[in-house]
């Protein structure tokens, strides 16, 4: 082990005395150290504090060990594991300073090798753990961009696991308990087998989970859910999770619904309106005096009933205020004309179905009116009015036409097809009842409609418009 001795009691502490090891670890001759403070071995990379913390011991006469790098003579450093220590006389007085030296060169480099892997895998794991947090939030971003929760399922214990967005889609608060017990317990009844089988069948083919259902929030709100997912499994294939996310899907739902409801309903109206269409030039043709009369009859017929169906569309086939439905129909009538034409009644909406058949009845009205009634001179009225009425069924529209101020009122002799139209086809068209006057002083007609519009009135209108045609 390389040692020197340093007499304290000369200039500067000098060494007096070093071994053979010494000198093989410095590469220093005997001669070239003799009588030097040890210093000279210290150099540029050497730690001053580790210095001062020697001096301060020496200083102290106390013992100090430390590791310090020093050079060698040709230039190349090691690390010195330093122990120094005085030793004293039989009276206490100090004599020398003894110090071992041991290179630990390797065991330095080691430990370095070391705290640069320590330091660099804890780089490593900061970074990674960053990347992880910036795909946490993006995944977090996208999960509240898409309003989805997330959920996982532990399949040994069953226990579920729900995010708050989870929670909040089946109508709970992010505090609230949402077992997997209580999850189903929402599902609606005809449809918990769905997602029983679905979950089940994902699991066994190590499929995609993607089905939709309905469940039923706490507070009786029906929504409608789908949810996407798939297992984890363990090394032994046992199926482990299974984890996924949860959409509230509703207003999709209810937007395909309501296109079904559409297309059902256009199917429906078109279908109605070719047939009642048939029969109006069947009959048209049949009574017409003529092809160039049944033309012109046909034309006003089918403008009134392309008005009526202008004013569904411009109301999104929601129906139209009988206000509204009179002044289109009536308005080559001149119905602006308030010395001619009076209107009165409630705001009342009208239901589609009766849309149409009132304006091909108010078109026949009037046509008839300018041809024979109130219209065909300068002096007659036509009053219009309606109310609301609880007989013969609730919520039903009583519909008045009177005319005054015309020539005397004669009964016809024969039924045209517009008084047909008027007494048979809309009674059945309203699926309500139909009277039409004849006092001298002027025509009166009455309609009384239910105003529910129910898939019962719709199928009849239907089924009547098939014996119509037929």
């Amino acid at each position: 082990m390389p040692m020197v001795i340093t007499n304290p009691l000369l200039p500067d502490n000098p060494i007096v005395f070093v071994n053979r090891a010494f000198i093989s670890l410095t590469g220093f001759e005997r001669s070239e150290v003799i009588g030097r403070n040890c210093r000279f071995l210290q150099g540029p990379r050497t730690d001053k504090s580790q210095v001062a913390r020697m001096r301060e011991a020496i200083t102290s006469r106390v013992p100090i060990e430390l590791d310090l790098l020093n050079y060698r003579k040709n230039g190349t450093h090691f690390w010195n594991r330093l122990l120094v220590s005085p030793v004293f006389a039989d009276d206490g007085n100090l004599l020398y300073y003894f110090a071992s030296q041991f290179d630990v060169t390797l065991e330095r480099e080691r430990l370095a090798a070391l705290q640069r892997d320590r330091d660099d895998l804890e780089a490593e794991v900061v970074r990674r753990t960053a990347e992880l947090r910036a795909a946490e939030q993006r995944l977090q971003f996208a999960l509240e961009a898409g309003r989805l929760g997330s959920w996982s399922i532990n399949l040994g214990t069953q226990e579920l696991t729900a995010s708050d967005e989870c929670k909040k889609i089946c109508g709970r608060l992010p505090a609230d308990s949402l077992t997997l017990e209580e999850l189903r317990d929402s599902i609606h009844p005809d449809d918990r087998i769905v997602q029983i089988e679905a979950i089940e069948h994902a699991i066994t083919n190590r499929s995609l989970l993607d089905v939709e259902y309905r469940i039923r929030t706490p507070k009786g709100e029906e929504r409608w859910v789908q949810i996407r997912g798939q297992a984890t499994y363990r090394a032994d294939g046992a199926p482990l999770t299974i984890l996924g996310t949860t959409q509230d899907v509703t207003n999709r739902r209810e937007a395909e619904e309501h296109r079904t409801l559409l297309a059902n309903e256009l199917s429906h109206r078109v279908k109605n309106t070719l047939a009642s269409l048939q029969a109006i030039v069947a009959q048209t043709m049949r009574r017409a005096p003529s092809v160039a009369a049944a033309g012109v009859t046909l034309e006003a017929r089918i403008q009134a009933m392309a008005a009526a169906n202008d004013l569904l569309i411009s109301q999104k086939f929601e129906g139209a205020t009988m206000r509204a439905l009179l002044e289109r129909t009536l308005s080559p009538f001149g119905v602006e004309d308030k010395d001619r034409f009076t209107l009165t009644g409630p705001d009342v909406k009208l239901p589609a179905r009766l849309v149409v058949a009132f304006a091909l009845a108010i078109h026949e009205l009037a046509t008839n009116a300018t041809k024979y009634g109130a219209l065909s001179n300068a002096d007659g009225m036509i009053g219009l009015s309606w109310e609301v009425v609880h007989d013969p069924h609730p919520q039903s529209l009583q519909l008045h036409w009177v005319e005054s101020g015309g020539p005397r009122v004669i009964p016809p002799s024969r039924t045209s097809f517009g008084t047909q139209l008027i007494q048979r086809m809309l009674p059945r068209e309203i699926d309500g009842s139909v009277e039409v006057d004849y006092p001298a002083e002027g025509l009166v007609f009455k309609a009384i409609a239910p105003l529910i519009d129910t898939a019962e009135n719709d199928n009849n209108t239907e089924f009547a418009t098939n014996d119509k045609r037929i």
